[in-house]
């Protein structure tokens, strides 16, 4: 396995990390027009707080993923370092995606609110 260029990889870790950054933005707006009708602020507070601590644990296990798979496309597959950007990005964010939607239920049930 040759060693790849740490270009791509810093690029595919800034990328990703930065569409994350604005998906949990608009996830944690959704979060709160979700929880607009909850009785007790208290609950509300501590579902907002797990969901973005969520979205941070997110972020950071999204990059060192994003990285892991730059890495095996470019060196292990010899892949062109634009598509392994891509690929790499798009797969990444789409699971990033789908934990920062599943941060908003995670920290819903958590605050006790049904």
């Amino acid at each position: 396995m040759k060693t790849p260029s740490k270009t791509p990889i810093i690029v595919s870790v800034i990328l990703t990390v930065i569409l994350l950054i604005l998906v949990g933005i608009v996830s944690m707006f959704g979060q709160v027009i979700a929880l607009n009708g909850v009785i007790n602020d208290r609950q509300a507070t501590t579902a907002l707080g797990i969901g973005l601590g969520c979205n941070g644990l997110t972020i950071l296990l999204a990059a060192i993923f994003v990285r892991w798979l730059a890495r095996l496309l470019l060196g292990k597959f010899n892949w062109n370092s634009v598509l392994a950007v891509v690929v790499s990005v798009i797969v990444s964010t789409g699971l990033g995606t789908v934990f920062s939607f599943l941060s908003i239920i995670v920290g819903t049930l958590a605050a006790g609110i049904r």
